[in-house]
Formats: C-alpha cells, structure tokens, sequence
C-alpha cells in the first residue's frame, strides 16, 4: 500500500482532526479526498469540510504572517526580488483581490500572499480576500471529489498532473507578456517630420 493510500486509511479512522491537519500543509487535494470519502460514507462532510477550510485558513495566514514580520529578511531574497516587479504590476489593477484570483493558479498563491504581507496589509481585509479565493474553490474541488468518488486513488496523480499543466501555462503566460512588452517598445513609430511644410527659398535681393 502507498503512501497516499495509507494517508487515506487514516482518514476513515479519525476524521475531522486529521483532514485539519493535512490542510495546515496542503491545501488543494485535501478538498478532493473530502469530497469523495464523504459520497462514500467514511467522513462527516459537515465536521470534515468546516475543518479543511479552516486548516487552509490557518495555512495561509502562517505565510501572511511571516511576510509581515519578516519583511525585510523576505525583500532581500533574490527569489522574491525577481517575482517583485511582475506581482507588483498585476496588484495596481487588482489590488488586495489578487488574493483571491490567484487561488486556482499553481505557483503564484505564495508570492502574491507574501507581497501583500509586505504591503502590510490588514488582517480583515486580507481574510476577505482570501476566503473570496478558498470557499468557492474549495466548493469546486469538493464537488469533483464527490462525482468521482470511485477514483478516489488516482486523485494525488491527477493533481500533480493537473498542476504541472496549470505551471506550464502561467510561464508561458508570462512569457508571453513579457514578450509584447518588449516588442510594443521597439515598434513605437519615431516622429515624421511633416512634409507638407517646405521651407520657402530665399529670394534674391536685384538692385
């Protein structure tokens, strides 16, 4: 028996305490593996589903924290220093919900959870945010692992799968943006001096 399997014996046996736990560490296929034990009876989709909100809850506001109270140890990361500018340029536009947007895209939630701790951002605003972002993609998940229930074993493979396309596809998002911006400031058109103006010549002066 794997490990993933193994994880799910667990599960069935102490419920609620566990799947609060798992979600302190990951937060995405816990909500699937919620949804297909509670279709076959083994959890309490009631005490289960409240507690790996919470323990997603309670996972991002841990990195939100240290963003805030390390700001200076986390700015001088070359890693964050390089994801500053781009992360920067998509919260003028959306602001603290970037939060939530950016919930379903593997690999930017981190970043952008710890830009906004560095912003200082307050703890209601950032809590609105996040759950604007978590409820209804935990609902999501939970409804998928619900329908197919009977795959419940293939999920952490299909994850990992689904993940690595979602990566794929926001780098190549970026690069792809970061390419047009490039190619916009080249093609800018120089002015044109006008030539409908010509200059007169000057006429001699006959005595």
């Amino acid at each position: 028996m794997d490990q993933f399997a193994e994880l799910l014996e667990f599960i069935k046996t102490y419920g609620a305490p566990v799947v609060l736990l798992w979600a302190v560490l990951e937060t995405d296929l816990v909500f699937l593996v919620v949804g297909a034990l509670s279709h076959s009876g083994y959890l309490n989709p009631y005490s289960c589903f409240p507690a790996a909100i919470a323990g997603a809850l309670l996972h991002d506001t841990i990195v939100f924290w240290l963003a805030r109270n390390r700001a200076d140890w986390v700015r001088a990361r070359k890693a964050y220093q390089n994801l500053a500018p781009s992360l920067e340029k998509f919260a003028k536009k959306t602001g603290p919900w970037q939060i939530s947007l950016c919930r379903p895209l593997y690999g930017t939630r981190y970043p952008t959870i710890i830009y906004w701790g560095l912003q200082s951002l307050s703890y209601p605003r950032f809590y609105a945010a996040v759950n604007a972002g978590l409820l209804p993609w935990a609902a999501f998940l939970a409804t998928i692992g619900y329908k197919l229930s009977h795959y419940i074993y293939d999920f952490d493979d299909w994850l990992a799968e689904a993940k690595n396309y979602i990566f794929g596809a926001v780098v190549v998002a970026i690069i792809l943006y970061i390419l047009k911006r490039k190619l916009s400031r080249k093609t800018v058109p120089s002015a044109v001096p006008d030539k409908s103006v010509t200059s007169t010549p000057p006429t001699e002066n006959i005595s």
